[in-house]
C-alpha cells in the first residue's frame, strides 16, 4: 500500500519492455551464427546447415519442431549443437516452459561452456522464477566470459533489486547504461532501484530519461506512477497509468495502479466508480493478482460497501501474503459491520507487521 513500486509488481515490468530478452538473444545470436558458418564453411556447407538455418529462422512450435529436428540428427555437435539448443530454449522460455528452456540451456552450456548467451538466458530463467541467486550466478558466468555484456548487468541489476541489495542493483544498471546509453529500459531498471530504496528524484530522473530515449515506454510511465503514489502526488500518478495506458491499454499493472490513486483521491461516486472499474478490469487481465484485490477492497471500503471489501480482502490475503495494508483495511471493514473481535485482531495484527499503518490509512482517509 504504501509502497507503490510493489504494488506495480517491478518484474512484470518486464512485460513492457522485457529486459530478459531471450527473443532478442535469439535472434541477434541467429545473424551471428549464419555469419560464423558462411566464414567456416563456405557455400559447399550450406546444405548440411539447412536444417539449422530453420531452427534459426522459424519460432514458436515451428522453432521448436525444426530445432528438435536439427539436434535429433546427429549431424551437429559442439558449438553448433549448442546454439540450436539455446535457439530451441529461447522458444521455450517464449511460450511459458521454463522447464524446457532450462534443460535446452543445460545442455548448450555443457556443449559450449564458453557460450555466454546460454549462462545469460539461463539467469532469466531463474531471474523470471524468482531465484535470484541462481540468475546472478548465471549472469556473473555471461559477464565473465563477455565484460561488456551490458545486458547481463542489466538483468543481474533486477535480480539484486528483487533481492533488496539496491546499491549493488544500481552499480550494476550503471554498468550498463555506461556501456550502452541508448537502452531506455536500462534506465527503467535503474529507476526501479532507486525508487526501491525511496530515492524518488533520481528514480524519477531515471524514468524521464528512459521516457526521452523513447516516448512509448510503457515501464517508464508505470516508474512514474509508482513515484507519484509514494510522494502522495496522486493526479499526476493517474496521468501517468493514462500515459501508460494510452500506449498499452490492456496493461493489468497500470489499471491497478490507477484504481489505487483514483481511490484514494476517493471524491465524488464517479471517482470511486472509475477506480472500481480499473480494479475490475486489472482483476480481468490478471485474476490472480493478490494487489488487485486488495486495491479493489480498499475501493470497496471507501464505497461503504464492507462485505465485499472483506471478500477481496481475504482474496488478497489468500493469493499473497498477510499484508499489513490488507490486514488492517479488513479490520476497519470488519469493525464497520460490527465484528469487534474480529476487526481488532486484524488491527492488531496489521500494527505488529507495520506500526504506521493506521497513520497511513488516516491519510487516506480511512480510520476506525
Amino acid at each position: 500500500m504504501s509502497t507503490a513500486v510493489c504494488r506495480i509488481l517491478c518484474i512484470p515490468t518486464f512485460n513492457a519492455v522485457p529486459p530478459f530478452s531471450a527473443t532478442v538473444a535469439a535472434s541477434r545470436l541467429a545473424v551471428c551464427v549464419a555469419a560464423v558458418f558462411a566464414a567456416a564453411f563456405g557455400g559447399a556447407a550450406a546444405a548440411p546447415a539447412e536444417d539449422l538455418e530453420a531452427c534459426f529462422k522459424a519460432q514458436g512450435e515451428a522453432a521448436i519442431a525444426a530445432c528438435t529436428a536439427a539436434i535429433t540428427s546427429k549431424k551437429h555437435q559442439g558449438a553448433e549443437l549448442a546454439t540450436a539448443h539455446i535457439v530451441r530454449g529461447n522458444a521455450y522460455y517464449s511460450k511459458g516452459d521454463y522447464d524446457g528452456a532450462t534443460r535446452d540451456y543445460d545442455e548448450a552450456v555443457q556443449l559450449n561452456p564458453k557460450n555466454s548467451v546460454a549462462f545469460y538466458n539461463r539467469g532469466n530463467v531463474y531471474n523470471r522464477l524468482g531465484q535470484y541467486d541462481d540468475a546472478i550466478e548465471n549472469y556473473d558466468r555471461a559477464i565473465e566470459l563477455r565484460p561488456d555484456y551490458a545486458n547481463a548487468f542489466n538483468n543481474r541489476c533486477s535480480a539484486y533489486t528483487a533481492k533488496g541489495a539496491y546499491d549493488r542493483a544500481i552499480e550494476d544498471c550503471s554498468r550498463a547504461i555506461a556501456l550502452d546509453a541508448t537502452r531506455a529500459n536500462f534506465f527503467v531498471s535503474r529507476g526501479n532501484a532507486y525508487g526501491k530504496k525511496h530515492d524518488y528524484d533520481r528514480a524519477m530522473s531515471d524514468y524521464d530519461g528512459a521516457i526521452r530515449l523513447d516516448a512509448n515506454n510503457v515501464s517508464a510511465y508505470l516508474g512514474r506512477c509508482s513515484v507519484f503514489i509514494d510522494k502522495a502526488n496522486y493526479g499526476n500518478a493517474i496521468e501517468s497509468c493514462d500515459q501508460a495506458l494510452k500506449r498499452q491499454p490492456n496493461n493489468p499493472s497500470a489499471r491497478n495502479n490507477r484504481c489505487w490513486a483514483r481511490a484514494i483521491l476517493g471524491g465524488p461516486p464517479e471517482q470511486l466508480k472509475q477506480a472500481l472499474d480499473d480494479c475490475d478490469e486489472a482483476l480481468r487481465l490478471r485474476p490472480n493478482d493478490p494487489y488487485a484485490f486488495d486495491s479493489r477492497g480498499f475501493v470497496y471500503l471507501k464505497m461503504g460497501n464492507f462485505e465485499k471489501a472483506i471478500a477481496d480482502y481475504d482474496q488478497s490475503i489468500f493469493l499473497g501474503r498477510e499484508r499489513a495494508g490488507s490486514l488492517y483495511g479488513r479490520g476497519i471493514a470488519k469493525l464497520k459491520k460490527g465484528d469487534a473481535d474480529g476487526g481488532n485482531k486484524d488491527i492488531m495484527a496489521a500494527t505488529k507487521k507495520r506500526p504506521d499503518v493506521a497513520e497511513e490509512y488516516r491519510g487516506y482517509g480511512v480510520q476506525p
